[in-house]
């Protein structure tokens, strides 16, 4: 937590909780950009008439709701002058549910002016709204309000003490539980879902459905574990709390739905038709049963294109490995083949060289036994020649 403002230059100063709307904003505005291929709206045109009215109602319900639960704000809004005091009333506190009510509708005012199916709209920007409610709670953390409970504070209902874990310091010195964090992070991840299921599912309303579902659930649970008590209460539950009832029930109705009417992209805006409540004759059921046999045909087909896509992608792995393998394999038999070769040739070298020596032993000993055997030879014949020549004597 840093305070009010990000920094200050003389009495300049730069609002942190400014700074977190707009970058929030900025970013769910790109978001909306990049799912434009999804969504059968004309986004320079439709999308972005319902982002700026959006933007318009949804500040004014964020003021408004707040105003209602904390009309306390008024009694010394005016004590430095008219025009600080209205300042102050526009510039401190919201409450996000008002934006949201605010929000839709403006997008349901241009879904009407525009002819189009008012859940184009909110599917699309439904993962666009988490991102933009996901900074302003970064905004929350940094100014150091909506904070949780602090150190060994009892939760709503008595239901248990909060133990310190992941406490924050606020700048009253006390330790609390990091709230806004803990919603950032959530929303974050709700954002991420919301994507997924849009850009899977063609039937309108499931992506607006689950949003509301899931972030009504969310509140509801979360509302126990805040600290801060400007945020209204009536009866046993805070304001947020009884908002989140009335959402969810929205968002379990359009689930049913969006299931029952099936609404698609690129229809032009309804929300009943009297064909939707009629009992569909044999011939409307198999035209219909035949569209959701096509559905499932196509959705197989692209499941199918992807697998062959992943194993054609394996394939050629494989295949880069195998030549891989194969050229280290290569290389180690060049290896073991020079490597033979040198004790080979060694070998026969040394072959060589014995051979020559024995046969140059041969040599001398046939020279010692040709020279042996003339000497003998030369003594045999003195000697006959000695007996003979005795003999005659």
């Amino acid at each position: 937590m840093i305070g009010a403002y990000l920094f200050k230059i003389g009495s300049f100063g730069v609002p942190a909780m400014g700074v977190c709307v707009l970058v929030g904003a900025i970013l769910a505005v790109l978001l909306s950009w990049l799912l434009r291929k999804k969504s059968a709206l004309d986004w320079n045109d439709a999308v972005v008439d319902a982002i700026i009215w959006a933007v318009l109602l949804g500040f004014a319900g964020m003021k408004i709701l707040y105003w209602i639960v904390t009309p306390d704000v008024f009694k010394n809004a005016f004590a430095d002058g008219f025009f600080k005091g209205v300042l102050s009333l526009l510039m401190e506190g919201m409450v996000f549910y008002g934006g949201l009510i605010g929000g839709i509708l403006g997008i349901l005012i241009v879904s009407r002016k525009k002819k189009q199916n008012f859940f184009e709209f909110t599917d699309l920007m439904a993962p666009c709204f988490c991102v933009a409610h996901a900074f302003g709670r970064i905004g929350c953390l940094l100014v150091g309000c909506c904070y949780g409970l602090k150190v060994g504070e009892m939760t709503q209902f008595g239901i248990t003490t909060y133990d310190g874990r992941c406490a924050v310091k606020y700048a009253d010195g006390a330790m609390r539980l990091p709230v806004p964090l803990m919603e950032t992070i959530f929303l974050l991840a709700l954002c991420v879902l919301l994507v997924l299921i849009y850009r899977k599912e063609k039937r309108l309303g499931t992506t607006t459905g689950w949003y509301l579902v899931l972030y009504a659930l969310w509140r509801f649970g979360v509302e126990m574990l805040r600290g801060d008590a400007e945020r209204g209460k009536f009866g046993p539950l805070y304001t947020s709390q009884w908002i989140s009832i009335v959402i969810l029930a929205a968002g379990v109705a359009i689930l049913v739905l969006s299931r029952r009417f099936k609404w698609k992209k690129g229809e032009p805006f309804r929300v009943f038709h009297e064909d939707d409540m009629t009992v569909p004759t044999p011939e409307e059921a198999a035209e219909e049963a035949a569209e959701e046999a096509a559905e499932a045909v196509e959705a197989t087909e692209e499941a199918v294109e992807e697998t062959a896509e992943t194993v054609g992608e394996a394939a050629d792995a494989i295949a880069e490995n195998a030549e891989e393998v194969a050229e280290q394999a290569e290389e180690t038999a060049e290896e073991a083949a020079e490597q033979a070769e040198e004790p080979a040739e060694e070998a026969a070298e040394q072959a060589e060289e014995t051979a020559e020596e024995a046969v140059e032993q041969a040599e001398e000993t046939a020279e010692e036994a040709a020279e042996q055997t003339a000497e003998d030879a030369d003594d045999a014949i003195a000697n006959w020649v000695r007996e003979t020549l005795g003999d005659k004597e």
